[in-house]
């Protein structure tokens, strides 16, 4: 049955409802409606991981609480030099059917100093840090780290697994520290 409009057929028998392409998560097509509907309903849904520094700038699941310590430049509000905070396939030890992640929240574990204000960059890619893009940046204020770590909501796209992750910060004061842990979504389309 066609549905016109003036004469017109503006929806024929043959028209795909919505979105006839299969969809499985997010392995649709991308930009289809289905796919796009599908990726708040994932990554709100999804299982969020912490990660830790693995001793070595690797992410590691099973050593969560262990952190990447980031440095601000020697000279206030300018970034330090960007930590590595994640090789290539990290996460797949922890998700081997993953094909992206992000980075949904971190928590800041200790700092050097109870009164500053911090940018906290993440940067990621598939290349060198020279060639890197950044997924996000978020102001801290450090008053008084003597309680609980309270996770700090990130915005960044998914990247794929084989990216690696960079983090980098810059303050108020030169030479400041944040220890930082890492909550990844992974996706396996």
């Amino acid at each position: 049955m066609a549905i016109s409009k003036n004469g017109v057929e503006v929806i024929g028998v043959d028209t795909k409802k919505i979105d006839a392409a299969a969809v499985d998560g997010l392995t649709g097509v991308v930009d289809s409606l289905a796919y796009i509907v599908a990726i708040p309903e994932v990554h709100n849904h999804s299982v969020e991981c912490w990660f830790g520094n693995d001793g070595d700038n690797t992410m590691s699941a099973a050593n969560n609480m262990a952190t990447w310590t980031l440095t601000a430049a020697g000279s206030g509000n300018v970034y330090g030099t960007a930590v590595t905070m994640g090789a290539p396939n990290d996460i797949l030890a922890t998700f081997p059917s993953a094909v992206y992640f992000d980075a949904h929240r971190i928590a800041i574990i200790e700092s050097n100093t109870n009164d500053n204000t911090y940018m906290i960059q993440l940067l990621g890619g598939l290349g060198t840090i020279g060639d890197a893009d950044i997924l996000c940046e978020v102001p801290y204020r450090t008053e008084n780290l003597s309680g609980e770590a309270k996770p700090i909501l990130l915005q960044m796209p998914r990247i794929a697994t084989a990216s690696t992750l960079w983090g980098k910060v810059k303050s108020e004061a030169a030479s400041k520290t944040l220890q930082i842990i890492i909550g990844i979504h992974t996706y396996e389309g």
